[in-house]
């Protein structure tokens, strides 16, 4: 009569058997997933190979330019020039925001040469409509191969999908849900009646398809009040964690947006809720020990770039401007 193994020798069988396709896993698929899947794990590596000093961690707001510049320098090139000494690298892509900023920082090693990051704080990036972007369902895919684990396991939560995907109705849907529950000045109900209201308020005066919908975007994308509650601040709090652990000096700046354009279409009402927010971002994080650069109302109009949408997209004084407030902060 054959003498039955013992379940544990079953066990361990399994075990051994997940642990050899992992490794094999990792050395051999895991990079060709991380270049076909992770754009931004090459921002992180090229920190690492220029053996950065100075991190810059932001958004499009970084490199666009205007169509009219003759200088093309990104904010962070025009930054590093005026330091003119530590090696900086840019760690920017497009639509990227404080969770995203934290998952390349917490990838990079422990054991570097970086001793500042300076990070951006986009105003727009709070609301609903930035955070139920179309754009942020592949950059939470790419945040999935970023974060530290067992590889295999990451590819299994790439390969089930295991990060938020909204369709087209889902995404109205949690944006109007959203501004449903947002305060609005008075007559205003909340936020939803407010964009409703203004842009049925144009259309009866005749204004133009273009004001309407400028107008409107100005509502979606700034009518929010911050507190601790939401998901960029609870991001922002990660990233003070993690500098405070890796001994990085942390710089925030807050970008300037198009207040001059938001007041002639919407109304002092708006600037004033885009102050607030800022000053409560300034006073959260000072308070903290990070030096804050508040570059709320620092650019007019007219270094605005984009006409059809309110983007933090500037020409070359913009960016030089952008940049000199941080050069400022970052020099005693």
């Amino acid at each position: 009569m054959k003498q039955r193994s013992h379940p544990i020798f079953y066990i361990v069988l399994v075990v051994a058997l997940v642990a050899a396709v992992a490794v094999i896993y990792r050395y051999t698929v895991y990079p060709k997933d991380i270049a076909k899947n992770c754009e931004l794990m090459e921002l992180v590596d090229e920190a690492v190979q220029s053996n950065a000093e100075i991190i810059y961690l932001g958004e499009s707001s970084d490199f666009t330019v205007a169509s009219y510049d003759s200088d093309h320098r990104s904010i962070c090139r025009m930054m590093a020039d005026s330091l003119d000494g530590p090696r900086v690298c840019d760690m920017a892509s497009a639509a990227t925001h404080a969770g995203v900023f934290y998952d390349m920082m917490n990838r990079l090693p422990h054991k570097s040469n970086i001793h500042t990051a300076v990070v951006t704080v986009n105003m727009r990036s709070f609301t609903a409509e930035w955070i139920y972007s179309k754009l942020e369902t592949p950059l939470r895919k790419q945040q999935l191969l970023l974060r530290r684990g067992p590889a295999l396991w990451r590819k299994a939560q790439l390969v089930f999908k295991d990060y938020p995907r909204w369709d087209e109705k889902e995404r109205d849907r949690l944006i109007v849900k959203h501004l449903r529950r947002q305060a609005a000045p008075p007559p205003y109900a909340n936020a939803r009646a407010w964009d409703v209201a203004m842009a049925d308020s144009l259309w009866r005066c005749g204004a133009n398809p273009d004001t309407i919908a400028m107008t409107c975007h100005y509502i979606k994308c700034f009518s929010t009040v911050i507190d601790e509650t939401n998901p960029r601040i609870r991001d922002l709090d990660r990233i003070v964690k993690l500098c405070n652990k890796r001994g990085w000096r942390l710089i925030m700046h807050i970008l300037p947006d198009d207040e001059e354009q938001m007041a002639h279409l919407v109304g002092p009402n708006l600037v004033q809720m885009l102050r607030a927010n800022g000053r409560f971002v300034k006073e959260r994080y000072t308070a903290m020990g990070v030096t804050v650069v508040d570059n709320q109302g620092l650019l007019p109009h007219s270094s605005f770039s984009e006409p059809d949408y309110p983007t933090e997209h500037y020409d070359q004084t913009g960016r030089k401007l952008v940049a000199d407030h941080i050069v400022e902060a970052m020099i005693p």
